[in-house]
């Protein structure tokens, strides 16, 4: 996937970037994540359930420091 590349190479070399991801609920109501990886190294992800009617219907936020593989690009929330 080329997005999860940009993160990777942003990793490497102390860059910033940011990608968003959006999929579906087994219901079909989208989910939206927010992937923020900071110069610093860190690894921010916030995650939007306002519109999954099964939810709590609230944003998320969680964060990984100094991640080291960025593949299945998901963090303890």
């Amino acid at each position: 996937m080329r997005e999860i590349t940009c993160l990777q190479r942003a990793l490497t070399s102390g860059e910033s970037a940011e990608l968003k991801v959006i999929y579906p609920t087994e219901e079909g109501d989208p989910i939206r994540e927010y992937y923020r990886l900071t110069p610093q190294g860190r690894l921010e992800v916030y995650t939007d359930s306002t519109d999954d009617r099964y939810s709590d219907r609230k944003w998320s936020f969680g964060e990984c420091y100094t991640p080291e593989w960025l593949a299945e690009i998901s963090c303890d929330r």
